[in-house]
């Protein structure tokens, strides 16, 4: 009965929109209307950063996409209380209701909505102007960008659908315009097939409206397109068609893997080499991001809050401690950079090869001055003075691989400023809500801010997230050739490896595997452990929130629950195809007329 009222209700609002069309019309040429905006193409072009933005949305990039999302489905993450929907994630049994995945659902075809919004005004512009050549060239410039945005938006709306090698999986409702009825906006979901071919052919379009233009690299490039192109194939389980753009992006693009120095500072926020890495020459498409700083972190930003939550705790260097205690689990002695509510799963520590655990109980610093101003080396409290010597030689010898530390800040070891330009300790969450033991805790390093806490940058990130880059792309061209040519495809695997351990990714090193199936660092009992591929991957593009692709389209999701075991929100358990989407969020189904939105899975 409610979805009848609904769209009765609905139906009634459109007759009486139409009804009274006249009083609304706008013949003032000096305000904005739908009969007189865009008149320009510059107007046209301030549209477009609607589309554009769509990926800044809160329950994207702007805020939720890693912490409250992907991170959690993927084991990226663990949280350091489960007082909210994030427990659900964790365990990957979400509810309909939940407000992390219905503000992700939200997001995404808003974003879809803004994207079409382009693309039929373009198209109104086109009929009701006479429009020159050169214009009609910067018309399709703005139309490929907008048709780019419209199926990267559906990219991330892979994760509401079936696994994808199931027959009669579902996809997202498809959207190639605005809908102007009632009718127009009642779209069931597509099949998983009818999806792939929806964004493929989008993509196709946008790729060739963009062909010549990769210059500005803030907008939507031929080979952004071409790159995501490539990885919808892939993820669409079409190998043989994403060859031929792998192979083109590889030969032609002029990418190349920047080399260790970049690499080590292409993910992070710092004010010493500012915006000298954004947009590298490994770089295919990224989103690009800014500080604003008249707004909080949940208003529309043109950064990212993600690392408020994210961000990560602290040595307190102020609170008064005796030199006797407190314990470990003491929060006092630590302050978070953020919300400091999520921090990297310790799983991921063992399949990076660290397998010291953690630093054990704080002991008295025999050589704390209360006299002189409190330091790291300075404190009433220290770390275990063997603890520490062993993580150094550990990551100096390149033990554990070089990765881990590229994308996690290593409890009591790694440090960066606080905001009185002291050094401070990286110090584990601790649990507020619930008396659990403590974890290894290791706080997030890519994409955060090195120069100090996230408040210090409002809040709202500057660091660019990375799409598409080009060790993706060797990674699944590895990926194509493995059955058909595994010496090549060891070669792109080995080129990746390479430059994670500082040697010229082009030339023979000593950290070479020597099969696909060579040891990795994963433990013996992880399904990684001999399989290069996919532990490059894994490795690779860590906290990238790119691995739950890749989980889907290998359909490992059962081998990761028990290598992973269990989260703070309790024990993982495999419940089939179910684990790998999320439901369409119930606010959604209630608004369709009954039958036509239907649910996903068993939710």
């Amino acid at each position: 009965m409610k979805k009848k009222i609904l769209y009765i209700i609905a139906s009634s609002l459109m007759l009486f929109a139409n009804s009274c069309s006249d009083y609304l019309d706008i013949d003032d040429k000096t305000t904005i209307s739908d009969s007189v905006f865009p008149s320009t193409l510059e107007q046209l072009d301030m549209m477009l950063t609607t589309a554009y933005y769509g990926s800044h949305a809160n329950g994207l990039y702007g805020q939720y996409w890693f912490d409250c999302g992907i991170f959690m489905w993927d084991h990226t993450t663990d949280v350091d209380n489960t007082y909210d929907d994030r427990g659900q994630l964790l365990l990957e049994n979400a509810s309909s209701d939940n407000s992390y995945v219905r503000r992700q659902y939200s997001d995404i075809m808003k974003w879809v909505e803004k994207s079409n919004e382009v693309i039929d005004a373009i198209d109104a512009y086109k009929e009701s102007h006479d429009v020159s050549a050169t214009d009609n060239a910067k018309l399709d410039y703005m139309r490929g960008q907008a048709l780019f945005n419209r199926a990267l938006a559906y990219w991330h709306g892979q994760i509401f659908f079936e696994i994808e090698s199931k027959q009669g999986g579902l996809g997202l409702p498809l959207y190639d315009h605005v809908p102007v009825t009632v009718d127009d906006m009642m779209k069931p979901r597509s099949t998983t097939a009818e999806s792939w071919e929806f964004i493929i052919n989008t993509l196709k379009e946008a790729v060739s409206l963009l062909n010549g233009y990769n210059s500005d690299h803030t907008r939507a490039t031929e080979w952004a397109a071409k790159g995501l192109l490539a990885k919808v194939f892939m993820q669409a389980r079409q190998p043989q068609n994403a060859k031929p753009i792998l192979e083109d992006i590889i030969n032609n693009s002029g990418k190349k893997l920047v080399n260790f120095d970049v690499y080590s500072k292409m993910f992070y926020v710092s004010e010493e080499w500012g915006t000298d890495y954004e947009f590298n020459d490994e770089s295919l498409y990224e989103l690009d991001m800014t500080t604003n700083w008249g707004s909080g972190p949940r208003s529309r930003k043109t950064g990212s809050s993600m690392q408020m939550i994210l961000a990560p705790w602290v040595l307190n260097l102020d609170i008064q401690v005796s030199p006797a205690g407190p314990n470990d689990l003491d929060p006092r002695t630590s302050t978070a950079g953020g919300w400091g509510n999520n921090y990297v799963a310790d799983g991921n520590l063992l399949r990076f090869g660290f397998t010291l655990g953690g630093p054990g109980k704080r002991l008295a610093n025999p050589s704390y001055d209360p006299n002189k101003e409190r330091s790291i080396d300075n404190f009433p409290l220290m770390v275990n003075p063997d603890y520490v010597a062993k993580s150094i030689e550990v990551r100096e010898n390149k033990i554990a691989d070089p990765r881990l530390y590229l994308s996690a800040a290593q409890t009591y070891i790694d440090y960066h400023l606080d905001d009185k330009g002291r050094i401070t300790w990286v110090d584990k969450p601790q649990s507020m809500y619930a008396e659990v033991p403590d974890k290894i805790a290791w706080s997030y390093k890519k994409y955060m801010n090195m120069d100090g806490l996230e408040s210090q940058i409002n809040f709202s990130s500057p660091a660019n997230f990375y799409i598409v880059r080009l060790a993706d792309i060797y990674l699944l061209y590895a990926e194509v050739l493995k059955d058909s040519d595994p010496t090549t495809a060891l070669e792109y695997i080995n080129k990746v490896h390479r430059r994670a351990y500082g040697y010229p990714a082009d030339s023979p090193s000593p950290v070479d595997y020597k099969s696909l199936s060579d040891e990795t660092k994963a433990p013996a009992d992880d399904h990684l452990h001999n399989d290069v591929l996919k532990y490059e991957r894994w490795a690779e593009l860590f906290a990238e929130g790119q691995w739950w692709w890749d989980v889907r389209r290998w359909e490992i999701g059962e081998q990761e629950m028990k290598f992973y075991k269990e989260s703070r929100a309790g024990q993982l358990t495999w419940r089939g195809i179910d684990c790998y989407v999320q439901p369409i969020p119930q606010r959604e189904i209630d608004r369709y007329p009954e039958g036509i939105l239907v649910q996903s899975g068993n939710y």
